[in-house]
């Protein structure tokens, strides 16, 4: 069942990208769809939220009452939520229900960006054969370049989707990690096929394919001596790490404007507090090193969930805030 859902989302993806003839958009476009279907699950899940708002004066009265008596202090909370017919878990139950179509579409993601890597560079392969010089393996792929081209699937300022946008990544893998992990693919490339691949980026000649001008995969006299690694810079890099920027800024806004639940917030301690605190700034700074070292494909998936998540949640609040000024305005 799970693995029909998945299909049945990667068939929407590629009807997506037939009709838009951009795997960059197409994401994008997708990641919409996507969220439009969790949308009532979110909108149920603030309604939820909200419905606890308007108790927290009277959890807090009670809180303070029976601040030593936890057992009393239970019991009391209880009443309330069934006087007030809430269950306290209903804030969570849409989040539970909409997680699974999110790991799936995370999961499309990633099986479409592993084929297309894979293929590229299977054609690569495929058009230098048996080439052992420079010479050699330049004039195959100039062909190659002149004929089917090497579907690098550009977008904006990104040169191959699949590829990380930063200033760190040549446009095409310098060697065998990338794809060190991936799985063979049915239809695709079998088990014996994905070694040889392995063997052929690892290889002399593939630092002749390198070389092409198309490529140009030439590191930077600049490079940054860290710690524990040194990172080194490209002439002619993928991208210039606008979207793990843009990820880490909208998931900031992202995380400002998401609602909390008040009835936990009004229980927290300082260290809970604190702790809150801390993962306000967690998840941009998780978002920016995600995005950084995952292809751009993704990076795209990821800005466009955190831009749409910040209109809806302005819509929502919009939204509850009439919806509130109404309600005041009957009872005057």
């Amino acid at each position: 069942m799970w693995a029909a859902f998945t299909n049945l989302l990667d068939g929407i993806m590629q009807w997506i990208q037939a009709w838009c003839r951009s795997y960059g958009w197409s994401v994008a476009v997708f990641t919409l769809f996507i969220k439009i279907i969790s949308l009532p699950f979110d909108f149920k899940q603030r309604q939820s939220m909200k419905r606890m708002q308007a108790l927290n004066p009277q959890l807090q009265s009670i809180q303070k009452k029976y601040a030593n008596d936890k057992e009393k202090l239970q019991q009391k909370q209880a009443e309330l939520y069934k006087k007030e017919k809430i269950n306290p878990l209903s804030s969570c139950l849409p989040m539970l229900l909409s997680f699974p179509l999110l790991i799936a579409m995370f999961g499309v993601m990633r099986n479409v960006a592993n084929e297309k890597l894979l293929t590229q560079m299977k054609d690569i392969q495929a058009a230098v054969g048996n080439a052992a010089s420079e010479v050699e393996v330049h004039e195959a792929l100039k062909e190659k370049e002149n004929t089917t081209g090497f579907n690098l699937e550009q977008w904006l300022w990104v040169k191959n989707l699949w590829m990380a946008d930063s200033p760190t990544s040549a446009i095409i893998p310098t060697d065998s990690a990338p794809i060190r992990a991936l799985q063979p693919i049915e239809g695709k490339i079998t088990a014996e096929e994905l070694d040889s691949l392995k063997l052929f980026l690892d290889s002399p000649t593939y630092q002749y394919v390198l070389t092409y001008p198309a490529f140009n995969a030439t590191k930077s006299a600049y490079s940054m001596n860290l710690i524990f690694t040194t990172i080194h810079f490209y002439n002619h890099p993928n991208g210039w790490f606008l979207l793990p920027l843009i990820a880490a800024i909208t998931q900031f806004l992202s995380t400002l404007l998401n609602p909390t639940d008040p009835n936990a917030a009004a229980q927290q301690g300082s260290q809970q507090k604190g702790a809150g605190n801390f993962m306000k700034y967690f998840f941009p700074l998780f978002s920016l090193y995600l995005c950084a070292t995952s292809n751009a494909a993704f990076s795209i998936y990821w800005v466009a969930t955190n831009i749409i998540m910040i209109f809806s949640t302005l819509g929502m609040n919009w939204f509850f805030k009439r919806k509130e000024e109404k309600v005041a305005i009957a009872q005057r």
